[in-house]
């Protein structure tokens, strides 16, 4: 381990925060409430069509038969949601492959270098489909290509020249792998892995020399790097310390802005309720300024509020980068949801507003020593206010009561912390708002 670049790394797990970029509204259940399940992959093509992996089997009877079978489905829905012509798929046909999609569990969906569209199931075998027709194009068995066994696979990754990456579910024993666009084994990422952890999804960078891979119940996401391809991998530390995350994914072509999830109920983000993480939310990080937006998430609409059982599991955006697409795992609820970054976060008064609760801009800001926060609850309830440095420590309690609905104020002094940017939190009957506030003497 390079322990310099761990420290570098590790002090970008919480770094900037933006505060007046447009908020993600969720436009609930997509493509009808109707449409249930236990979400475990999702992916967007160049066409916008929306695949969708169920976790779970599903009894079917096919067209022209008089006997129902029990088999995985990939549902595919055009952007206008619309089922598109050869959804749903439950068997694999081209190119020599032939396959039922049967007593097997979905386990990850992407997007490839060409818009193709790979799919990796429980039983160790990844397919790639032709996203414009659905047909079966490629098929490798990942236990044969890792020397005869291997674990349930993660979800893969894809760099922008085809490289890809899947790794295990069980890291203790087995390794990452890489593969060449046309599905031969080239390399390993890592050798098999010595520690115990368990990992549902990984990302790459678009030359496929930086590997993502998240850890969720160690609560980090470990960095593997090279300085070209015909190097070796070596692990330079951890990012997005405190989070249990399940699943990743760019929103840009580009590769530059990725988001992860933090965590769920199941998981819970830094293990206490109080954690400037927030469970089933997902947070974007910039590859390139190496900083997190902790204002403007990704939010799941709860099934059940605060359900262990919705674990968010998938994440994939339209081609423009306006919508996102995401799901859980756990229990038969909304598929897939809708996201979408069209509305304000900030109304005319310059507030943050979630939920009818509003958190005004600190005034002045920036300041020294002392600044004014004014906040507004929809209803009374028992609310914190906290400020955290950018590692995500907590640098003041503001207020820690029960408060009555309507307005209030607070002042906060920085009088004895470090001139830098901060952020505070309000936190009230399960609705969290953050604004950044910087210090400057």
């Amino acid at each position: 381990m390079k322990k310099g670049i761990l420290t570098t790394l590790v002090l970008f797990s919480l770094l900037s925060i933006a505060s007046f970029a447009q908020q993600w509204v969720n436009q609930g259940a997509w493509p009808d409430a109707t449409v249930r399940g236990q979400l475990h992959g999702v992916t967007v093509d160049p066409d916008g069509k929306v695949w969708a992996g169920n976790f779970g089997t599903e009894k079917i009877l096919p067209v022209g038969s008089s006997d129902s079978i029990v088999v995985n489905q990939i549902r595919v829905y055009n952007a206008d949601g619309s089922p598109a012509s050869f959804s749903p798929i439950w068997k694999v046909v081209g190119n020599g492959i032939n396959d039922t999609l049967k007593a097997t569990n979905v386990r990850g969906l992407r997007t490839d270098n060409n818009g193709n569209i790979l799919l990796v199931l429980g039983n160790k075998k990844m397919y790639r489909f032709n996203y414009q027709t659905g047909a079966g194009m490629n098929k490798v068995d990942l236990a044969v290509a890792n020397g005869g066994t291997y674990t349930s696979p993660t979800a893969p990754a894809v760099s922008n020249d085809g490289k890809i990456f899947v790794g295990p579910v069980v890291n203790a024993g087995y390794p990452i792998m890489e593969f060449d666009t046309d599905f031969n084994k080239v390399g390993e990422v890592t050798p098999a892995f010595t520690i115990s952890g368990f990992s549902r999804t990984l990302e790459c960078s678009a030359d496929g020399n930086t590997v993502y891979f998240p850890i969720y119940d160690r609560k980090f996401t470990m960095i593997y790097q090279r300085p070209d391809e015909l190097s070796s991998f070596d692990s330079v530390g951890v990012l997005f310390t405190g989070t249990s995350c399940e699943s990743m994914g760019f929103q840009d072509a580009a590769k530059t802005k990725l988001w992860f999830s933090a965590g769920s109920f199941f998981a819970a983000p830094n293990g206490v309720p109080d954690s400037p993480w927030v469970a089933n939310n997902w947070y974007k990080y910039d590859v390139t300024s190496g900083n997190v937006d902790m204002v403007n998430t990704i939010q799941w609409s709860f099934n059940v509020p605060n359900s262990e059982n919705e674990r968010p599991r998938g994440i994939a955006f339209s081609p423009d980068g306006n919508s996102a697409y995401v799901g859980v795992f756990g229990q038969a609820s909304d598929l897939v949801q809708k996201i979408t970054n069209d509305g304000s976060g900030v109304d005319e008064n310059g507030q943050s507003v979630v939920d009818g609760y509003k958190l005004s801009q600190n005034y002045p800001n920036p300041f020294n020593p002392t600044t004014k926060i004014n906040f507004e609850l929809r209803e009374s309830g028992f609310a914190t206010l906290k400020v955290y440095d950018m590692l995500g420590n907590e640098v003041a309690t503001l207020i820690q009561n029960e408060l009555t609905s309507g307005a209030h104020s607070v002042n906060f002094s920085a009088s004895n912390i470090a001139s830098g940017t901060y952020f505070y939190q309000l936190n009230v009957n399960g609705t969290r708002i953050t604004n950044k506030m910087v210090v400057l003497k």
